[in-house]
């Protein structure tokens, strides 16, 4: 480090180093100041986003017509929001109430290749399974379901499988599938009595059949 014998010849290297740097420096500071500003206007626009999606997403759930409007308008311009995702699972039920199963194919694809949300898109995948188990399309159904790795969604992806084999009349993994569904799900679960009525279905069904 330069050492300076005198008061002078400090201030005169400062003025010498301000000369050389002061338009970097003023530029970094000009920089620094524009990505802060950038930063604040995009948190407060995501935050005002997510207000206005909320306030459409909770006019839909109290709505007994034009939902579609609503979700329309989520979908395309609140796509990066997870009411988008919301809005479209229940635009698929009703599509599905309706038995109006292509429309509901097209809304839960919708979720699956847009939400961000892991959770979602769980129960998307299984309700689009489930969609194409009652098309009778069940290459598609398999596809889905051909990976079960999330750990809080096994029992529905087993369930399914089993529902899946069942319409394929493969008894008997169907009966793994279900064994495993409510194995993973324990007794305290809503769906293990549905699953064990499932299961004893086909056990009934199989002495029926072994006692001809």
């Amino acid at each position: 480090m330069e050492v300076y014998k005198t008061e002078e010849e400090q201030v005169q290297a400062i003025k010498d180093w301000w000369k050389e740097n002061a338009v970097a420096l003023v530029a970094g500071v000009v920089i620094g100041l524009a990505v802060l500003g950038g930063y604040r206007y995009w948190k407060d626009h995501k935050v005002t986003q997510a207000e206005q999606a909320s306030l459409l997403y909770s006019q839909m759930l109290v709505a007994k017509d034009k939902k579609s409007v609503n979700a329309d308008i989520l979908v395309k311009d609140y796509a990066s929001t997870p009411y988008a995702a919301l809005a479209s699972l229940m635009m698929a039920k009703e599509a599905i109430d309706a038995n109006k199963l292509d429309k509901a194919v097209s809304h839960l694809k919708w979720v699956l290749d847009n939400s961000e949300d892991e959770g979602i898109e769980h129960i998307a995948r299984q309700r689009l399974a489930r969609v194409y188990i009652a098309k009778k399309d069940f290459a598609s159904a398999q596809t889905l379901l051909a990976e079960i790795k999330a750990a809080g969604f096994k029992a529905g992806y087993y369930e399914i499988l089993g529902d899946l084999n069942l319409a394929q009349n493969r008894l008997e993994q169907a009966r793994e599938n279900y064994r495993l569904a409510m194995t993973t799900m324990g007794q305290g679960d809503q769906r293990y009595r549905l699953v064990k009525m499932k299961l004893d279905d086909i056990k009934q069904a199989t002495t029926v059949v072994g006692s001809k």
